[in-house]
């Protein structure tokens, strides 16, 4: 097997695309579930993506390197470790959202008086 060509950084800036696609698509629970229950397989479906590189390379010019991506079940852990910080952050702002909402709304009934 060759060495893994991805640089940290790479890797950083791969897992951190990736959690930010599913979090816009507000998929991050089941893509945490879905990561979960395939870990032990990551590695044959980065095999498999490896074989079909050369056609889905055509189209998709970082499609090895996201196959390089999961071949290491450690970046399976980093993205879940994204995703979860991802819906922290989102609950966090949510939270700050409903807080400044509810502070409106009472300053509105305030007023009305």
């Amino acid at each position: 097997m060759t060495k893994d060509p991805l640089t940290p950084e790479r890797r950083d800036e791969i897992c951190q695309a990736i959690a930010e696609r599913v979090a816009h698509f507000g998929m991050i629970t089941p893509a945490i579930i879905f990561l979960e229950m395939h870990r032990p397989i990551s590695f044959l479906g980065s095999q498999a993506m490896h074989f079909f590189s050369p056609i889905v390379g055509v189209f998709f010019s970082s499609f090895e390197e996201y196959a390089f991506f999961f071949e290491d079940r450690g970046n399976i852990d980093r993205l879940v470790q994204k995703l979860e910080e991802l819906a922290r952050k989102q609950d966090e702002e949510e939270r700050a959202l409903r807080e400044r909402n509810k502070a409106d709304r009472q300053k509105r009934k305030a007023a009305k008086r």
